[in-house]
């Protein structure tokens, strides 16, 4: 063989060997590079998953928040209903033998407990009547006077230093913790 086929034939060894490197290198660099893009993304994919778990979160908290706000003032408008539906019952029965009877045990309760006859008894203009004539039953003393009150009496003694609140308004109100406490019941 000639110098000239020897240094051909070493190039074209050189060559493939070249070439046979040159694919490794080149599939290598692909890997790692797809690697890379792998990786970046798989990062981005699990942010956007924190995020998107993040923000549902945050969507099922508002949507908590908002329903048992919403409860609440369901609750709240259905106690006012209730009380005002108390409110509308006393009036249909006032003047009844019952209601008449439940002013006579109120008045009857504050006298005792103010330890006096002469008192003096408010109450709605539309039980003053009936007042006066539960008061002249029991042999009572002292003034009836008129208040905006929605039934029931508040009753003081002569000098003011002793008063008992048996309004409608008033009992209603001590009983309001039990009546929410009922409707919760009843609502369940």
């Amino acid at each position: 063989m000639s110098l000239f086929e020897d240094l051909i034939r070493s190039k074209i060894t050189e060559l493939e060997e070249l070439k046979k490197n040159l694919v490794i290198e080149i599939e290598t660099r692909i890997r790692r590079d797809a690697n890379a893009s792998l990786n970046k993304f798989s990062e981005q994919i699990t942010n956007v998953e924190s995020e998107v778990a993040l923000e549902r979160e945050r969507i099922l908290y508002d949507a908590v928040v908002s329903s048992r706000k919403k409860l609440a003032e369901t609750y709240e408008q259905l106690l006012k209903d209730l009380v005002e539906a108390l409110y509308e019952e006393v009036d249909k029965i006032r003047g009844s033998e019952r209601y008449v009877k439940f002013l006579t045990k109120l008045v009857e309760d504050a006298v005792r407990y103010i330890q006096s006859s002469d008192v003096i008894i408010y109450a709605s203009p539309k039980d003053r009547g009936v007042v006066e004539v539960i008061a002249r039953n029991l042999g009572l003393t002292g003034l009836i006077g008129e208040r905006d009150i929605k039934g029931g009496v508040i009753v003081t003694s002569r000098d003011g230093r002793i008063a008992v609140d048996y309004s409608i308004e008033s009992i209603v109100n001590n009983k309001l913790e039990e009546l929410k406490h009922l409707l919760y019941l009843e609502t369940r």
